[in-house]
């Protein structure tokens, strides 16, 4: 890979922008269900940004984007957000590096949740996770409170890809690209998965010897293409996202 330009978005987003096209560009991606799920993005002075309550991630668009701090209360926007943000506040207090928080009920990924079967690491893509992987074997229902919150934050520890047992997954990230590439990632895993069972066969895991080479290589290239060209489509295709 050399070093020549890339084509890049062609113009400057705001956060309420690009977190607007990651949750259109996830509920094409199947993450979406109904109303259901919520991606966050921690602010450096405590607050974060948030999508509202009552609208499908597929017709939010930029000024739709909600404004909650820490402890998540409203400090801007003309929505309301969902009840479950403690999901996201407490894990956001003790992991500095997941600024970028995606939960919803993507199908394969929730069929695995709720099958009790973790994803195969077996395709070079699957890399991004080499170690971040859990499942948190435990649903205590929806966490409306702080104190769940804290306690599903414990159980989820320093994974970056998540299975809620019974619920959904759970997919952090340092940048909303990154969250947006390996949340396609994580639920295209889990497919593999799920069609292997379907299928009676078992999936032949990645040496391990072969995971952190790749792992390293991904990482530092291919989010911020796939994001600039996941973003591009989505602005030719939809333009009012940016509204």
């Amino acid at each position: 890979m050399t070093d020549r330009p890339v084509p890049g978005i062609g113009r400057a987003l705001t956060v309420e922008q690009e977190l607007a096209c990651a949750l259109r560009i996830l509920a094409h991606e199947g993450w979406q269900e109904n109303l259901s799920g919520h991606i966050t993005w921690a602010d450096d002075d405590g607050d974060m940004w948030v999508n509202p309550w009552g609208m499908w991630w597929s017709e939010v668009k930029a000024s739709d984007i909600m404004r909650v701090s820490a402890d998540g209360e409203i400090r801007a926007g003309k929505w309301d957000v969902t009840g479950v943000v403690f999901i996201h506040t407490e894990l956001h207090r003790v992991r500095p590096d997941a600024r970028i928080i995606v939960h919803n009920h993507p199908y394969a990924a929730t069929v695995l949740s709720c099958i009790g079967v973790e994803p195969v690491i077996s395709h070079q893509n699957a890399c991004l996770f080499d170690g971040e992987l859990a499942f948190v074997d435990e649903y205590e229902g929806a966490a409306e409170t702080a104190d769940a919150g804290r306690r599903l934050a414990e159980m989820v520890g320093k994974a970056s890809g998540v299975l809620l047992a019974n619920h959904g997954a759970l997919v952090t990230a340092e940048t909303i690209g990154a969250a947006c590439y390996r949340s396609v990632t994580f639920e295209r895993m889990c497919r593999f998965t799920l069609d292997a069972l379907q299928a009676g066969r078992e999936l032949r895991p990645l040496p391990g010897a072969s995971r952190s080479e790749l792992k390293a290589l991904l990482d530092r290239v291919t989010p911020a293409a796939y994001w600039d060209g996941a973003v591009r489509q989505l602005i030719a295709r939809e333009p009012e996202v940016l509204d």
